[in-house]
Formats: C-alpha cells, structure tokens, sequence
C-alpha cells in the first residue's frame, strides 16, 4: 500500500520502535531524511538500518530538515526533546510532530503545543524488543491516536500505510489506556511468571513447566480474544468451587505474598466476571469469604 508523502519526516530516537518505524515508512515511500539521538554511535547505526538516505543531525537541526517530526524516545526524554525541537519550529505554520509513547497524551509535547506546533501521539499496541522484531510486527496492527487534527490526520494516514487500525483516545485519559495495554502485555507476564513459581513448588522442574502450560495458556488467550473473557472463564471460580481456591490459597502459604497477592486479585477479577454471568449468590459468598471478604 503506497500513500502519497506529507513531506520529509524527521525522527528522534535510535530505539528499536524509531528504527522499525523509520524502516517501515520508508520502505512503504516515505522519505525519512533525517535522524538525531543524544548517542552518535546508536544514531549512524539507527540511520542506517532505516534507510540509505538518512543523514545523522544534532537534535536542535531537525526542524531545518523537515517540518514532520516522530519522537521515539524514552516516557522521560520526550518534553526535553519538545523543548529542544520548539525553537526551530516556533511559527512554522504547517509543522506537526508525533511521539510514540502511549504512557503520555499529547501534552507531554507542550513546548511545541505552546509555539505553535500540532502535536499528538502514535502509539503501536504491540511488544517488540529488536528493530527486526518490529518490522514484523508493526505491520496490520492498531495505534493509539491522539492530539490536534493536524496530527490525528497524519497519525491516522501513517497508519493506514502501514494496513493498521486506528484507535482514538481522548487526550486526557492516555493514563488508563495505557494501564490497559500493560495489563494486556507485560501483566500476562508476571502471571505466567507465577505459574512457574507454582509449578516449581510442585517439584516440577521450571523449563518442563513452561513448556506444559504453553497450549494451556495460547489456548485461553485465544478463546478470551475471540469469544470474550466472559464465555473464555472456566476453573474453579467459574464452577462456584470454593473448595479448591481454599485448598490452592492454603498450597500457597510458604509462597512470597506477591505471587499470593496475584492470584487473590485475579481471582476477584473472575469472581466478578462469573458473577455477571450467572454464578448463584452462594457460590459467590462462599468465594469471597475464602478471599477473605
């Protein structure tokens, strides 16, 4: 899918998101010209996985480049970026920029907002950990989009070119959407952590486990993603069985209060999703004084 350019994008940043999405956008006939990071080293490299057109730039130069500006920096580095970047395009009438957190709204960039600037955010909803890892997976999934029309337009139009979904969110209130996806993502993380804790518990050794409850867990993620967590639920607690999570909190006693801590509250998460789907009131007392409340 080729879309025609909105003019030379400038990006800030030499992560693995800044690389995969500079490759990407140039790849699909963007023309990404220039790039600036606080590391020489990391900027030549980033540059040049991106494409063979782009020229390394200090950070206060980019504005002489282009008028289109993607920040991929740290949560922490992207108002200094702003502050740095607001100069060089103070009364550019046409100037847009974008950053690519989704923990921050668009007034992570008002000193940009404050000259001038339509800023916003293009957030992918997705994991990567290397810059080949996101030309993979960057492609066909959504973006959380925010800001002023300008840059929800230009936001909107990148991510169609690269066949996503677009995602608006109210620029106020990136603090739950964000909660959201980590609690999609690195959350499962720490649950499957858990697991293994558990399982180690049992005598089992820890690479056997995680190789066991591999089709368990793709299997209830899969059928959650495409039915609904609510008719996905089964287990004890869809089942009413107070029994067995007392006999699982008791396994649990000599185990660090996190991991305990994490299956109470996951527990009372299912409780409340087996309860709007039917589980009769005593079934639910019965749990929740298991749960202690």
């Amino acid at each position: 899918m080729v879309v025609c350019s909105m003019g030379p994008i400038g990006i800030v940043g030499a992560g693995s998101v800044a690389q995969a999405l500079g490759h990407l956008l140039s790849r699909h006939g963007q023309p990404i010209v220039a790039l600036a990071d606080r590391t020489p080293e990391r900027a030549e490299q980033a540059a040049a996985f991106i494409g063979p057109n782009v020229q390394v730039v200090e950070l206060a130069d980019l504005p002489r480049r282009s008028r289109r500006i993607l920040i991929a920096v740290a949560d922490q580095g992207i108002t200094k970026v702003a502050v740095a970047l607001a100069p060089g395009l103070s009364g550019v009438d046409d100037a847009v920029v974008l950053h690519t957190s989704g923990a921050a709204g668009p007034d992570a960039l008002a000193p940009l907002q404050a000259v001038g600037v339509a800023c916003g955010v293009l957030h992918p909803l997705q994991t990567i950990t290397t810059p080949e890892q996101g030309v993979q997976r960057l492609v066909g999934i959504t973006f959380g989009v925010a800001g002023a029309p300008p840059a929800v337009e230009w936001a909107a139009q990148l991510t169609r070119q690269l066949e996503g979904q677009v995602l608006e969110v109210d620029a106020d209130r990136f603090a739950s959407y964000h909660a959201g996806a980590v609690m999609a993502s690195n959350a499962l993380v720490g649950v499957v952590d858990a697991a293994l804790a558990l399982m180690t518990k049992a005598g089992i050794d820890r690479r056997e486990a995680l190789y066991a409850i591999g089709p368990l867990a793709f299997t209830t993620l899969e059928n959650a993603l495409t039915t609904g967590p609510s008719t996905a639920l089964t287990g004890p607690i869809a089942r009413g069985d107070a029994a067995t999570v007392a006999a699982h909190l008791e396994a649990m006693r000599d185990m660090p209060s996190h991991v305990r801590g994490l299956y109470e509250a996951s527990a009372r998460q299912l409780l409340a999703l087996a309860k709007d789907r039917g589980l009769p009131a005593a079934s639910v007392r019965a749990i929740e004084s298991v749960l202690g409340g």
